[in-house]
């Protein structure tokens, strides 16, 4: 994992750095950032008992080498006053990127939002990558709308970052890019949300409740996830 240089949050205190979330999003940004899965104890996992479906909880370790703290990262996430006044922010153009994804979506699902556009522009066939585009400040100018599938159109000033998106290099030539971490981030949650359907459980009953609880999680199976959750 390529770790940033700088402290993105200031330099925080390892006793009150320690984060556990079962947000996905966060958990992928905050991973984003370098921060790393708590090495003997990275997920826990519930199930049952008026949970719908299986819950996981990542855990992160408290800090990475920068000094950037998991929960400082989580309760600006979710600091709306803060996100408006830092939104050029590498962590607001995350948050920015997963909600450009939702809207893209549900153009998509919808029909509408956009209009075809037939001039010159940055043609763009990846939808995670177009919110990352668009949460970097890229006009989104139009789209061309086929029966299978959608070409999102952006303006040419956002060829750059559409190139550095595709650089298989971009984390270690920008490791503190506004680009690097939100790349991280919305990749990464898909990764997660993949990571999560391939853990096993247990069953346990007690008390006529049914839970799922996930297994211990040994040193390979820790690597596994770090494998599946390697930014690339």
């Amino acid at each position: 994992m390529t770790k940033s240089l700088l402290p993105k949050f200031g330099v925080t205190t390892i006793d009150s750095a320690a984060h556990s979330t079962a947000n996905p999003r966060l958990a992928a940004t905050i991973y984003a950032f370098d921060v790393p899965l708590h090495e003997s104890n990275p997920y826990t996992t519930s199930a049952g008992d008026g949970i719908v479906d299986v819950r996981v909880v990542w855990n992160f370790a408290q800090t990475d080498k920068a000094g950037n703290s998991p929960a400082e990262i989580a309760a600006k996430w979710i600091d709306n006053v803060w996100m408006q006044r830092n939104e050029t922010h590498p962590l607001a153009i995350c948050k920015s990127a997963f909600a450009w994804h939702d809207k893209l979506k549900e153009m998509i699902e919808h029909g509408r939002g956009l209009t075809q556009h037939y001039g010159t522009a940055v043609v763009i066939s990846n939808t995670r990558k177009a919110a990352v585009l668009a949460a970097l400040g890229h006009p989104l100018i139009g789209w061309h709308r086929k029966p299978q599938s959608v070409l999102w159109c952006f303006h040419q000033a956002a060829a750059a970052d559409a190139a550095l998106y595709d650089d298989p290099a971009l984390y270690t030539k920008l490791p503190d890019a506004s680009i690097s971490y939100a790349k991280g981030a919305i990749l990464g949650h898909e990764r997660m949300v993949a990571a999560i359907k391939s853990i096993q459980f247990a069953r346990v009953e007690h008390r006529g409740r049914v839970a799922l609880i996930g297994r211990d999680c040994a040193g390979e199976k820790l690597n596994q996830l770090e494998k599946i959750l390697y930014r690339k």
